[in-house]
């Protein structure tokens, strides 16, 4: 799962090259080292070993880069991303997928308690991106359940976050929340329509900067005892992010402040050569059964 990992981390720091904009409260990391390695200085961000993630869920390459921020954490090896039934078959860097069934989230988060392993679980509460469809349907949620619709957000489920939290318990003290914005997106546009993952990875069309601003939560000041109020409490936070979107967009950036950090980092993997030839040293096995293959193929199509 590491080696994978550096290997999309390398991916995006030589094809589509981005710097990371991080905003956050103080008290959001444990810490921030900048260390030397092999002369050279890396910035870490530290974070529990143990946290679950919700996004707002602007595009499909968001998983992407929020991995990108897991390898900076060095927890890159604890990524769990809970997707949406219709992408679980998708073959994306053996990133452990869980269809959105209740029985395969409890069992796999029950084995994670009892292993005692690092995990970072990743949750987007709006379940996809904005779409005229989606944007149609959170509307029309909205409307039946006498409530305001967002506008640079989809309204957010909170039945798979609360059944994650609840499952895990003591064992996950934060809930860390991250704000995600792209520049380049009109108001108007849905940011999916801007940036799509062919376009980031194949025809050179991605965002110079992603923007995330991370505020955090402990467990145990969050209602998931009862599913009404927590559903409110989760609606709550998402009127936050909206009109934080709605700041990014007007300004270009998240608000700013004294009592707020920011830290600008470059996606690149720790030690490009090391990390590399690692990357290089597992693929070796794999190269007669690659030329094999290809014998094969020009000999029957050749």
């Amino acid at each position: 799962m590491r080696m994978w990992s550096q290997n999309l981390v390398a991916l995006v720091q030589y094809f589509c090259p981005t710097t990371f904009v991080l905003t956050c409260d103080e008290n959001c990391f444990d810490k921030m080292a900048t260390e030397d390695v092999f002369g050279a200085a890396h910035t870490n961000l530290a974070f529990p070993d143990k946290i679950v993630v919700m996004a707002n869920h602007q595009i499909y390459a968001d998983w992407v880069y929020i991995w990108c921020v897991a390898y900076m954490a060095k927890a890159h090896g604890a990524l769990k991303i809970i997707l949406k039934h219709s992408l679980k078959n998708l073959p994306i860097y053996g990133l452990r997928k869980l269809a959105l069934d209740q029985e395969n989230i409890i069992n796999n988060l029950e084995r994670t308690k009892q292993s005692g392993n690092p995990l970072w679980l990743v949750l987007f509460p709006e379940g996809t991106v904005i779409s005229k469809d989606t944007r149609k349907r959170s509307k029309d949620f909205a409307e039946k359940n006498n409530m305001n619709d967002n506008r640079f957000t989809l309204l957010p489920r909170s039945t798979g976050l609360r059944m994650c939290l609840n499952t895990l318990g003591e064992t996950t003290e934060w809930l860390y929340d991250f704000t995600i914005g792209y520049p380049g997106i009109k108001p108007t546009e849905n940011p999916e329509d801007v940036y799509t993952i062919r376009g980031i990875f194949f025809l050179g069309h991605y965002p110079r900067n992603v923007h995330v601003h991370i505020r955090r939560y402990h467990t145990r000041d969050i209602p998931t005892q009862d599913a009404e109020v927590f559903s409110k409490w989760l609606h709550e936070r998402w009127v936050e992010k909206d009109k934080m979107m709605d700041y990014f967009y007007k300004h270009g950036r998240f608000p700013s402040g004294q009592q707020l950090r920011r830290v600008d980092l470059p996606v690149q993997l720790n030690n490009s050569l090391v990390d590399l030839t690692q990357i290089w040293i597992c693929l070796l096995p794999y190269v007669p059964i690659i030329k094999l293959l290809s014998t094969v193929y020009h000999g029957l199509f050749g």
